[in-house]
């Protein structure tokens, strides 16, 4: 019998006898106060190939709002089931912990408090879980702040993979022998009924107090346990001052839509007899900036997709991008919004469960400034006695260092600079001049790249000094 069992029968156990002392006492009697940590509000399920991320906040409270709350850990538990007609999806209960694998078991500190840095023993850690029995292979344990939003990394394993069995199954073969009449005509079907329902690995998390009594359960979260979908070749990446393309080519196995969303004459325009399973899109990652893919789900750079090409706007030149794609399925239907790699249902399309295969090979670029500004405009030249003014318009580039002043005399105009270093305005005044001398003036914007890119040279203008 699980401990989670337990607390729940001796809550029951206090809520018969409450009554029984309130007797002879004014008014109606009190339930009595079950005072456990918070309920973790929200987890999110989300698979890449062998790997699950659950994604959810340490709870800071305790149900009844007081803070910080009595919380000693964390346990995460999982489920693999093959749904059914009549059992789409196990709920939990006592009965679900029975039959549940234990993932995780974190340790909590008081929120803002510093790592305590003392390393509990997992074997002590599993003598406090409320299902012990529950230890079925590798559990992770990190000590983890009231409040913190934490990512728990479980890889999945053939045994993991194999459905279970939530309860007696001889009572459901029971109530499937007394609903069995001889006598029923079964209605067939006019087309060829739609295939199983894959099965489907559950996850909850809920946080314990120090003396032992289990928190409310999260919401489940589930991911399908199919054959995740085989990734894309490696993209192509090529980029300019404001953005980076990555361009890829899809796998063959990619699940394409039944017609097209906009319907072009002379197309007519048709209503499928059942929804179609929703198209394949694609995720594209930053495996540089991820990190370790067994601590943290990779870093997406955008919802998922169904066109294979993406444009990276978030450039920085002189930083490293490694750039991968992964090819989503959504298998249903399902919950289908729980999961960060959710996609929008396409009309006429079910929405399921997503699952995210490998990913394609990583394609590196070092983000190099080579592209100069754009040629300085609008420059003029204005002579009196004390030189000759040149004014001009400001370029937007934002890496803009400044301008450089060339000038040359004619008649042979050959240019040289008159600035050595940059200028930051959009002004300059000549005073080197001999009266009556007739000057050429062209202006070149640079920025600041290393080595710097140069514009080219403005129109050029010319005046005679005074």
């Amino acid at each position: 019998m699980t401990r989670f069992r337990t607390f729940i029968r001796l809550a029951a156990l206090a809520g018969l006898v409450a009554p029984l002392a309130a007797c002879g006492a004014r008014g109606a009697p009190l339930p009595p106060l079950r005072i456990v940590p918070a309920t973790i509000a929200e987890t999110v399920a989300t698979r890449l190939a062998d790997r699950v991320y659950l994604e959810f906040q340490v709870p800071a409270a305790d149900s009844d709002g007081a803070a910080p709350g009595d919380i000693e850990h964390v346990e995460v538990y999982a489920v693999t089931t093959q749904p059914t007609d009549r059992r789409p999806r196990e709920d939990f209960s006592e009965d679900w912990l029975d039959a549940a694998t234990l993932v995780a078991v974190l340790p909590v500190r008081p929120p803002n408090a510093p790592p305590t840095g003392v390393r509990i023993g997992l074997a002590d850690l599993l003598d406090e879980v409320q299902n012990r029995d529950a230890v079925a292979g590798p559990v992770s344990s990190f000590e983890v702040a009231q409040g913190e939003a934490v990512t728990v990394v479980e890889r999945l394993t053939p045994e993991r993979l194999a459905p279970v069995t939530v309860g007696d199954p001889d009572e459901e073969d029971e109530e499937d022998e007394e609903e069995e009449d001889p006598d029923r005509v079964v209605p067939m079907p006019l087309v060829s009924p739609p295939a199983p329902d894959p099965p489907i690995r559950s996850y909850v998390a809920f946080a314990v107090s120090s003396r032992g009594r289990p928190g409310d359960p999260s919401p489940l979260a589930d991911v399908p346990l199919v054959a995740p979908p085989l990734p894309p070749a490696p993209a192509a990446v090529t980029y300019n001052a404001a953005a980076a393309r990555i361009v890829w080519q899809a796998p063959t196995t990619l699940r394409l839509p039944v017609q097209a969303v906009a319907v072009v004459p002379p197309t007519l325009q048709s209503t499928p007899v059942l929804p179609g399973p929703t198209p394949s899109a694609f995720v594209v990652y930053d495996v540089a900036a991820s990190g370790d893919p067994d601590l943290r789900r990779p870093l997406r750079l955008g919802p998922p997709g169904p066109l294979a090409s993406f444009t990276d706007t978030a450039v920085a030149f002189g930083s490293i991008r490694c750039y991968a794609v992964r090819v989503v399925d959504y298998v249903g239907p399902g919950p289908a919004a729980q999961s960060p790699a959710a996609a929008p249902s396409a009309a006429g399309a079910q929405v399921g469960l997503p699952v995210l295969g490998e990913s394609s090979p990583a394609t590196c670029v070092v983000l190099t400034d080579t592209f100069p500004p754009a040629a300085p405009a609008g420059l003029i030249a204005v002579a009196d006695a004390d030189g000759i003014t040149l004014i001009w318009d400001e370029n937007t580039e934002p890496d803009l260092a400044g301008y450089l002043v060339l000038r040359g005399t004619a008649p042979d105009a050959t240019l040289q600079p008159l600035t050595v270093e940059p200028i930051a305005g959009t002004a300059y005044q000549d005073i080197d001049v001999t009266a009556g001398g007739r000057y050429v003036y062209r202006i070149v914007a640079v920025d600041t790249a290393v080595p710097p890119n140069a514009s080219p040279p403005s129109m050029p203008v010319a005046e005679v000094a005074r």
